[in-house]
C-alpha cells in the first residue's frame, strides 16, 4: 500500500469546473459586460475581468496569476464560441 502514495501524491488533480460549466461562467461573464458595451472584444472581456478581480485584492499576494486569469479568459471565450 505504501509504494502506491508516491504515484498519487504526484497525480494531477480533477478540474475543479467541467468544461460546460467554465463555458456557462464565460457565457455569464461576455453578457455582463455586452450588456453595457455591446461591440466589447474578448480582449476587453478578459481585461474588465482581471480589473474587476483586482478591485477585489485577488491579485495582492499572486502578481503573476492576473496574467494567467486573463489568458484562461481569452482561452475560455474563444473554446467557448463567445467571442
Amino acid at each position: 500500500m505504501l509504494l502506491l502514495a508516491p504515484a498519487f501524491a504526484h497525480a494531477d488533480p480533477p478540474p475543479i469546473f467541467t468544461q460546460e460549466e467554465q463555458c456557462e461562467t464565460t457565457r455569464t461573464l461576455v453578457d455582463n459586460v455586452r450588456a453595457a458595451k455591446p461591440d466589447a472584444t474578448p480582449e476587453e472581456i478578459a481585461n474588465a475581468f482581471v480589473e474587476y478581480m483586482d478591485s477585489l485584492g485577488a491579485y495582492n499576494r499572486v502578481p503573476q496569476a492576473k496574467e494567467s486569469d486573463r489568458q484562461i479568459t481569452l482561452s475560455n471565450i474563444e473554446r467557448c464560441g463567445l467571442a
